[in-house]
């Protein structure tokens, strides 16, 4: 490759750039695009996959220029895949595959034939005692077409290793939840966290003791499919639950954690009449934006004090500012 220091320099730097305002599904999208047309391959298939001696799990993909059809005619021969074969047997270097080349298995041909693959790298961004590691393979098509030089598959496990640690950043620096003392984390489908587990554990700390691993507990599981704000008393958090922001074509869902105030406990009624009032409104002024009875502001102030362990406006005002802080 001509100029690979500066190509690689070039990607990385604008990838860091992208990493303060893109998502982590924005940030692989970008850099597989770039990366097709600096290293020169015609289509890509990428996400998060498991490789043990078992086998290979895909938790979550996404691909460029492939049909649809290409991840469960790949899974027919999932057992002779001999990138991942090379890849378990050295985890930290790229595996490459040519049609042309020696070593074949039937599953390698009949994908390679069924798609017109004639050369395949393969790069992954191994994460020891994680369940999910990024990876990335790349295709060229046609015959003949040129077989991948050790250059350019360094270059792809350089740049998947880069593209991978920009992918966490994405998911957990500060201020990327949605709500102050808030963390977000991407899951997919059955419950394995992707990305933001470490930041999670960091920033809640023990918040569900005796979790371990990369499986979320069963009863963070049994939220996933049900969108919106879930309130657990038991372990005094809240959760919210959503299809993942531009990563739905990855299949990996949102929950946004925090650990759960005395303001969560009051109704949406008593939160609308707790804010009005905070704001310096009477009792009177509250009632008439709120469109009810000013005794039944008076009710319900008497509720909110209880609930928020307060006893006056002032303190509820500092109690809801307290709230919004932290």
């Amino acid at each position: 490759m001509g100029n690979s220091l500066n190509k690689f320099s070039s990607f990385v730097s604008e990838m860091h750039d992208r990493v303060r305002s893109d998502d982590a599904e924005g940030l692989a999208r970008w850099a597989v695009g770039e990366l097709s047309e600096t290293l020169g391959f015609d289509a890509a298939w990428y996400g998060w996959a498991q490789i043990n001696s078992q086998g290979v799990e895909i938790h979550a993909n996404a691909a460029l220029n492939l049909p649809d059809t290409y991840f469960d005619t790949w899974q027919t021969m999932s057992d002779q895949d001999l990138l991942a074969a090379q890849i378990l047997e050295n985890p930290d270097a790229p595996a490459a595959y040519s049609r042309t080349g020696a070593m074949q298995s039937d599953g390698m041909v009949f994908l390679a034939d069924t798609f017109g693959f004639s050369e395949i790298a393969t790069a992954m961004h191994t994460r020891p005692g994680r369940v999910a590691s990024f990876y990335l393979s790349s295709y060229r098509a046609g015959h003949p077409a040129r077989a991948f030089s050790t250059d350019e598959q360094d270059f792809l496990q350089c740049a998947v290793d880069q593209l991978s640690s920009a992918m966490k950043l994405s998911a957990s620096e500060p201020g990327r939840a949605d709500a102050p003392g808030s963390v977000s984390i991407f899951v997919n489908e059955c419950g394995i966290g992707i990305l933001g587990l470490n930041n999670l554990r960091e920033q809640l700390g023990a918040f569900w003791p005796g979790w371990e691993g990369d499986e979320l507990p069963a009863k963070l599981r049994s939220l996933i499919a049900e969108p919106g704000e879930h309130i657990l008393t038991d372990r005094a958090l809240v959760v919210r639950c959503e299809n993942a922001p531009g990563l739905q074509g990855m299949g990996l869902r949102k929950l946004t954690l925090r650990h759960l105030t005395a303001f969560d406990l009051l109704t949406h009624r008593e939160r609308e009449v707790a804010r009005t009032l905070a704001a310096g409104k009477s009792h009177k002024e509250a009632a008439r934006i709120l469109g009810v009875a000013p005794a039944t502001i008076r009710n319900q102030t008497q509720a909110i004090y209880s609930k928020l362990g307060v006893d006056n406006r002032a303190s509820m005002a500092a109690k809801i500012l307290e709230t919004q802080a932290s």
